[in-house]
C-alpha cells in the first residue's frame, strides 16, 4: 500500500475513534459528530477511449462432417480405414464384391461389339458378290421367262393347226405365267440387293448401338458405386461397417470430419454484447487441451436468430481457426478436434466512455449511486444515482446519470456518508490511479464494493 493511502486510512480511523468518544450523534449515525466534516478521499470522473471485451465459452466443431454411405449393395470385400486415419479426397474407404458386376460388364461389352459390326454391315451396303449373285438369278429367270414365252407362242400356232389340243395350250400358258412371276421376283430381289439396306434399318442399327453403349456405361458406373470414396480430405471419426458385412444401398460406411485445414468454434453471445462482434474481425481463442494454448480466429458469421422460444437471448457466432497437423510416428492427427472446450474473447470498436473508480459506487436494492463533492470552500456530499455499464480494470463505465467529466466523487469513506454531509477532501495521488484502458471491458460486477443494507 502506498504511504499516502496508508496515512489517509490512519487519519480516518483516528477520526472515527474520536467521534465515538465525543457524543451520541456519532454513536447513532456511524459518522462524525455534528458539525465536523467527514474526511474522505476523492478522485475525478474521467473520460477515456476504451474497448469493450466479452469472453464466452465455445465448442470446437468440424468445418464439414459427413456420414459417408455406400452407393450399392453387396458384401464388403475390403474395409480400408480405421478411426483416427487422415484420408485424402477421393481415397478408397471400402470395396464391395465385384465378381458378378465384372461378368455383367464383360457380357454387355461383347453385345456392344456385335452391334457395332451389325451397323457397319448395314452402312457398307450389299457386297459386290451378293449383287452379282442376285443379278445372275435375275438373268436366269429372264431366260426361263423368254423360253416359256416362245413355247406359248408355238403352242398357240399348233392349236390353230390342230396339232395339239387345248389342254397342251393351257399348260404352256401356265408355265409362261409362272416364268413371268419368277422373273419379277428375281428382279425385285436384285433391286433390293443393289440398293442396299433401307435408311430406316440403318437408323435402327444406330439406335441399338447407342442403347448398348449406354448400358455398358451404366454398368461401369454401377461398379464405381461399389467402391466408397472420401468426399473430401478429413479424419475418420467413426466406423460403421467391417469386412464381410453386407451393406444395402445408402448404408453408412464411416463418419468423416474435415478438421485438417481449419475448424470452427461456435460460441453463443448475449444480446447486450453483440456490439463486440465484428464480422471479419480477429479474436483471441483459448483452448487449454490443445498443444497451443492461444489461437487467433476470424469471425465468419453471426446467426441472426436466438432460441427465443425457450427463453434464450444468445446468438451463435462462428469463428474460423486455422488448424495444425501433428505427427506421432508415421501417423498424423489434427491439433484441434471436434468437441474441445474453447473460450473466445470478443473486442468491440474503440469508443469514449465516462468512468468512475469501482470504490466510488455504493450498490443497494434501489440501484447504484455515488457521492459527488460539491463546492471548494465547504464541500458537501451530493448523492447521484447512476447506471453501470462495462468494467475496465478498477473503473466502471457510467451509462446514465448526471455526472460530468472532472466531477470529484468519493472513493474512500463513501459508505458512512449521508446526503449533503460536510466533507474534508483528500485527493487521490495521481500515481495511484490506474489506466482504465487496461481493463477487460466486461460488464461491471454486481457484488458491491460498497453497499447499503
Amino acid at each position: 500500500m502506498r504511504p499516502a493511502v496508508l496515512l489517509l486510512l490512519i487519519l480516518l480511523a483516528a477520526g472515527n475513534s474520536g467521534c465515538n468518544k465525543s457524543g451520541d450523534a456519532a454513536a447513532q449515525g456511524g459518522g462524525p459528530p455534528a458539525g465536523r466534516p467527514s474526511l474522505v478521499m476523492v478522485e475525478p470522473v474521467i473520460s477515456q477511449e476504451v474497448r469493450s471485451q466479452t469472453n464466452v465459452v465455445g465448442t470446437v466443431t468440424a468445418r464439414r462432417t459427413s456420414v459417408v454411405a455406400s452407393g450399392a449393395e453387396g458384401k464388403v470385400n475390403q474395409f480400408l480405414v480405421r478411426v483416427g486415419d487422415v484420408v485424402a479426397e477421393n481415397q478408397d474407404l471400402s470395396i464391395l464384391n465385384m465378381v458378378t458386376t465384372d461378368l455383367g460388364i464383360e457380357e454387355a461389352q461383347q453385345v456392344l461389339v456385335e452391334q457395332e459390326q451389325r451397323l457397319e454391315e448395314l452402312e457398307n451396303g450389299s457386297r459386290p458378290e451378293e449383287i452379282e449373285a442376285a443379278r445372275g438369278r435375275m438373268e436366269a429367270a429372264r431366260v426361263t421367262r423368254d423360253i416359256a414365252a416362245r413355247k406359248l407362242a408355238r403352242s398357240i400356232r399348233l392349236v390353230d393347226m390342230g396339232a395339239i389340243n387345248q389342254d397342251d395350250l393351257d399348260d404352256a400358258r401356265e408355265r409362261s405365267e409362272a416364268a413371268d412371276r419368277l422373273f419379277d421376283a428375281a428382279k425385285a430381289q436384285f433391286d433390293l440387293v443393289a440398293q442396299g439396306p433401307r435408311r430406316e434399318e440403318i437408323e435402327q442399327g444406330k439406335a441399338r448401338l447407342e442403347a448398348q453403349k449406354r448400358q455398358v456405361d451404366y454398368l461401369i458406373a454401377e461398379k464405381g458405386k461399389r467402391t466408397t470414396h472420401a468426399p473430401f480430405a478429413g479424419v475418420v471419426v467413426e466406423e460403421h461397417t467391417e469386412a464381410g458385412q453386407w451393406l444395402s444401398r445408402a448404408d453408412s460406411v464411416v463418419t468423416l470430419a474435415d478438421l485438417l485445414d481449419e475448424v470452427f468454434v461456435i460460441a453463443n453471445i448475449e444480446q447486450r454484447n453483440l456490439s463486440n462482434v465484428q464480422l471479419g474481425g480477429k479474436v483471441r481463442v483459448e483452448i487449454e487441451a490443445s498443444s497451443v494454448h492461444d489461437w487467433e480466429g476470424t469471425i465468419v458469421s453471426l446467426v441472426p436468430r436466438s432460441a427465443w422460444e425457450s427463453g434464450s437471448r444468445t446468438f451463435p457466432v462462428k469463428v474460423s481457426i486455422k488448424n495444425r497437423l501433428l505427427t506421432s510416428g508415421d501417423r498424423s492427427f489434427p491439433a484441434l478436434t471436434e468437441g474441445m472446450f474453447a473460450r473466445v474473447f470478443f473486442e468491440g470498436p474503440p469508443r469514449t466512455a465516462v468512468l468512475v473508480h469501482k470504490n466510488c459506487i455504493i450498490r443497494s436494492e434501489n440501484g447504484s449511486k455515488v457521492f459527488v463533492a460539491l463546492g471548494d470552500a465547504e464541500p458537501k456530499a451530493k448523492p447521484v444515482m447512476i447506471q453501470e455499464g462495462d468494467a475496465f480494470g478498477d473503473y466502471v463505465e457510467v451509462t446514465d446519470g448526471s455526472l460530468s467529466v472532472g466531477d470529484r466523487v468519493v472513493s474512500e469513506g463513501a459508505e458512512r456518508l449521508t446526503p449533503f454531509a460536510a466533507l474534508s477532501l483528500v485527493e487521490k495521488p495521481e500515481q495511484d490511479q490506474q489506466n482504465p484502458a487496461a481493463g477487460n471491458g466486461e460488464a461491471a460486477a454486481k457484488s458491491p464494493s460498497n453497499s447499503e443494507n
